[in-house]
């Protein structure tokens, strides 16, 4: 059986998909990997540690972080 992580999410990202050109800037600037882009779609993988670097460097304006007290999220 394999051992589950537990990490503190410290954040949750707010796509505004309208604005969202799928660029991947903030793909690249994320420290912890927490955004991808699938099918077309800007996705959060629930890992986010409210850096806020996605936020900071999007030319579009199209990311807001939600800071959230940390709490413990199962990850596999």
């Amino acid at each position: 059986m394999p051992e589950e992580k537990v990490r503190k999410r410290k954040g949750i990202v707010h796509v505004n998909h309208e604005f969202c050109k799928r660029c991947g800037i903030c793909v690249n600037f994320c420290p912890v990997k927490n955004l991808e882009i699938r099918h077309q779609t800007l996705m959060e993988l629930e890992r986010c540690i409210a850096c806020k670097m996605c936020q900071r460097y999007c030319p579009d304006f199209a990311i807001e972080i939600e800071e959230i007290d940390a709490k413990a999220v199962t990850t596999g």
